[in-house]
Formats: structure tokens, sequence, C-alpha cells
């Protein structure tokens, strides 16, 4: 009786175990498509097939927002394939930002064939981007009005090669005068290398371009991980801002209001722990 009960208890907990690590295995997520624009025609120009993917389950449900789809294999019902070998990928914070609901992403394909009613198959991987402090994906930047042209001393950023840079017109002018003054020296010469590009004429107009209630940032980030850069004051509330936009490395962010001296910056970083890939495949999508 006591070797049965034995057995019966190691059954047990075999069967509990097994159930605990079913719950934590991640449930395969679910792609849809929304709508869908084909620009079918003989010319190049604006020629494209456009969809909006749509991504369930419970890592869409979890994550904050789609960082990144790529389209490994596009057919049509002829056979035609439909995917983009230059620029496969597509970037960006596309998703929403508020956990729990549908995330979606669009993505683009070459035209189908002009008797094709089906995209009979999409396969691809989808980065669910997870940002938390412990991940890398939050980070915090105190006081950085005070270090006007100066990099941004971060450990996380410097691991992944990211330069990033608080810029005014004042500080730019003198940093590039400065710059200029001692190209000739060693020291001048190792400090305009650690700057790149910055200096080099082609972002002088942009630093013009700003009002006084604009923060602009030079940002080299060459994997793309930054997704997004938020002002904040101390107590971590954003600040109210109206338009921004991105050219190239530079960002500028429109606020309000004057930034608060001790303005401090979110950055939302898709590290890789702060980043989940899954396959995806949808069929069958009816063509307009």
């Amino acid at each position: 009786m006591k070797s049965i009960a034995t057995l019966g208890a190691a059954l047990a907990l075999a069967i509990s175990v097994h159930a605990q690590d079913a719950v934590k295995r991640p449930v395969a997520i679910k792609a849809s498509v929304g709508d869908v624009t084909d620009n079918r025609s003989t010319g190049s120009f604006n020629s494209e097939c456009k969809m909006e993917l749509k991504f369930m389950g419970d890592a869409a449900a979890d994550a904050s927002s789609v960082r990144k789809v790529r389209v490994t294999k596009a057919l049509d019902e002829l056979g035609r394939d439909l995917t983009r070998t230059e620029d496969s990928d597509s970037f960006g914070s596309m998703g929403s930002n508020k956990r729990g609901t549908t995330l979606k992403a669009d993505v683009r394909l070459l035209n189908p064939s002009r008797n094709a009613t089906v995209i009979k198959l999409i396969e691809g991987e989808v980065e669910f981007f997870n940002p938390t402090p412990a991940n890398g994906g939050v980070l915090i930047i105190k006081d950085f009005l005070k270090h006007p042209a100066e990099p941004v001393q971060n450990a996380t950023l410097k691991k992944h090669g990211i330069e990033l840079i608080y810029l005014t017109k004042e500080s730019y002018e003198a940093k590039k005068k400065q710059l200029e003054a001692q190209k000739n020296d060693e020291p001048g010469a190792k400090l305009g290398e650690a700057f790149g590009d910055l200096f080099k004429g082609m972002f002088g107009g942009m630093m013009s371009s700003g009002s006084k209630n604009a923060v602009m940032f030079y940002v080299k980030d060459p994997d793309k991980r930054v997704i997004e850069i938020e002002i904040q004051d101390t107590a971590g509330k954003a600040l109210k801002r109206g338009s921004s936009w991105t050219s190239q490395e530079m960002r500028q962010i429109e606020l309000n209001s004057p930034a608060p001296a001790d303005a401090q910056l979110l950055i939302h970083l898709a590290t890789p722990e702060a980043v989940q890939t899954f396959s995806f495949k949808v069929e069958n999508i009816p063509l307009p």
C-alpha cells in the first residue's frame, strides 16, 4: 500500500509540474490582416501592396508595441513572389503602446499579379517590445539640460553603440568653433572623431529652425534601438508637448512651454532583453 501511495504522490507531482510548465510556455500569437491597399500598375512609381497586420495572443497583450516586422515569404495565388528584398524590415514603434490591446503594424509588399485575387501566404517574424527598467528597456537620464553639446554618459547606451546629445543653437555653434580651433591638435582630433558627423555642416540649418520651446537631440542609433524619447519633470510626469520630427540623426520635440532646468529624459530602448521574436503566418488574404 505504501508503494502505491508513493507512486500516486509521484504521479500527482509530475502532473502538477507538467501543468505549471504548460502555463509558463508562451502561447503562440495569432496574426490577421486589416486594411489592404493595392496599387497595381505597369509603372514603378507608387506601385506596391500595403496591408495592416494585427497581432493577438498573450505575448501581444503583454507587449507595449511592435518594434519590427520582417516578411520572409509572400506569394499570391498565381505563385508570384511579393517580398521586397531591399527593405523587408519594417522598423518603428508601429503598434499600440497600451497593453492589452491588439497590436498593429503596416507592411509593404510588391504588387500581386494582375489577375490575382488572393494573397495565398504571408510568413515572417514580428518583434514585440516590452520595456522595463530591469531589462534595460527603460532608461532615466537626469539633468540632461545641464550638459548641452556633450554625449550623455550612460552604460546601457554605450553598450549598444548609441550616442545621445542634447543641443541648443548656442552650444552647437560653440562646440563647432572649439573643434575647428583644435583640429590640428591630437586632443582636438580625438574630440572631433567622438562627435562623428554632427559638426560637418549638414545639421546647422536644423539647429536654426526650432522655437524657444523646442528641444533638439542628436541621436546616433545604428541598430534603431531608440523607440521613444520623452521629456519629464522630476516626478516622472511627461511634459505636455506638441509636434515632433525626426530627420536622419536629428530629433526635435516641441513642448507647450519651456522645459524646467531639472527636467529628465525617459528613453525606451529596444535592448535584446526587452524584445521577443515570434513567427507568424497568414493565409488567403482577399485583394481589393
